[in-house]
């Protein structure tokens, strides 16, 4: 990253995963650069220009909690301000609901092990995994 962008990364994360794990459309305030080691990961990228066709909303704030027998509650972080989030699936967008996403012109792109996905800041982007 430092030598790709002339200057230190803003984040470094692995992200470990199953085929159930599944990212909500968000976009990020730096750059990112998506190296897969195994399996692969499914892409659904917007650019910053199609913002006025990606429905927001207000929520509140939640955390896990776990219960005695083992399961998980979402319970709401009460003392916190609401946050904006997106609410379509772009895997199965609601145009009813959410019909400006029709002019939206999301790219798929799938990157393999041994691959690498430069995503600008500011993009929105949904990601699956699945391994091969």
């Amino acid at each position: 990253m430092s030598e790709a962008l002339g200057k230190l990364p803003d984040a470094v994360n692995f992200w470990l995963g199953e085929a159930g794990a599944v990212t909500s459309m968000h976009k990020d305030h730096y750059e990112n650069l998506y190296c897969v080691i195994t399996g692969e990961k499914h892409f659904i990228l917007l650019p910053p220009s199609d913002r006025p066709f990606i429905p927001y909303e207000h929520y509140q704030p939640a955390v896990y909690r776990q219960r005695e027998d083992g399961d998980f509650d979402v319970v709401d972080v009460a003392d916190s301000d609401k946050v904006p989030w997106i609410p379509l699936d772009p895997l199965k967008p609601d145009l009813e609901l959410y019909p400006d996403y029709s002019l939206a012109r999301p790219l798929h792109v799938t990157v393999k092990a041994g691959e690498m996905l430069y995503l600008p800041s500011l993009w929105f982007h949904h990601v699956r995994q699945s391994h091969g």
